[in-house]
């Protein structure tokens, strides 16, 4: 095994990246989850369900702040939901309500390849009612294949997950703190993740709820925040998908980022056909 520490020596336009500069043109997101990513309430199951086309969720509220903030965003997905909102944003996502992670996994690979994205924004788990983050690691391990077998490069940022009206400590204790450990293992590997804290950084209250699961609006735009955050951070690309531009994901060991000195370290086997700077 060998270690090669690179510090990435890029033209200005690279090393000034960020949010902003590489996304001069359109940025295609997906919104990937389960009811929460779709706006279904449990009203919409008893009486008169709203119709899909006012249903919004986060989605609304994150396109409205990244058009504001002058970044065309194409928001992409199989489903609608949303079209009659006022003011009009893209209403495609990846919400299907009721679904687990496994579920989720087990279509991923498809949604991209039908609707290829550059950001994944991920926020599942509700509906597994289990400690165990399997299925979002089958997620993580669906994307990874796509990008290999496509070369396209996908960066996921994803939610521990927003608490129910009341505590929830599977959520918190068991399924969100096993969602932690994982993402961050993942990245010391080098998957291009980006980890928000929705559960707490969205800061919902038990009035910010529509029913014991999902948000109101007022909640939805709260969590768009969080998410608009993330994709606002400084993140240079160039540094995350280096050095899988230089050897196969399956020989790297870790990797390790430094967004401010512009360098990135990494370990790694040597293939057969060797390393070529």
């Amino acid at each position: 095994m060998i270690k090669l520490n690179a510090k990435v020596l890029l033209p200005l336009l690279w090393i000034s990246l960020s949010f902003s500069s590489l996304h001069a043109e359109l940025t295609r997101i997906m919104p990937l989850g389960d009811s929460i990513t779709y706006d279904d309430r449990l009203a919409d199951h008893e009486g008169t369900p709203r119709p899909s086309s006012i249903r919004s969720g986060y989605r609304s509220h994150l396109h409205y702040k990244l058009t504001d903030a002058g970044y065309p965003v194409d928001f992409v997905g199989s489903r609608v939901a949303g079209e009659k909102v006022v003011p009009a944003f893209d209403p495609h996502n990846e919400g299907h309500p009721g679904w687990t992670s496994y579920e989720i996994g087990s279509k991923v690979y498809t949604y991209l390849s039908q609707n290829p994205a550059d950001i994944v924004l991920l926020h599942i788990g509700t509906n597994d009612n289990d400690t165990s983050v399997a299925g979002v690691n089958d997620i993580l391990d669906q994307i990874d294949l796509y990008e290999e077998h496509t070369g396209r490069f996908v960066r996921v940022i994803v939610a521990l997950i927003i608490d129910r009206q009341a505590q929830d400590d599977l959520i918190i204790a068991g399924f969100n703190h096993n969602l932690d450990n994982l993402l961050q293992r993942r990245i010391s590997r080098g998957d291009a993740i980006t980890v928000v804290n929705m559960y707490r950084g969205a800061g919902l209250t038990s009035a910010d709820y529509a029913d014991h699961t999902h948000p109101s609006d007022a909640g939805y735009q709260k969590m768009a925040q969080v998410w608009f955050d993330a994709l606002m951070a400084p993140y240079n690309i160039a540094l995350h998908s280096f050095p899988t531009t230089l050897v196969s994901r399956v020989h790297i060991r870790s990797i390790t980022v430094d967004e401010d000195a512009n360098s990135v370290t990494f370990i790694t086997d040597v293939p057969d056909s060797g390393i070529t700077f």
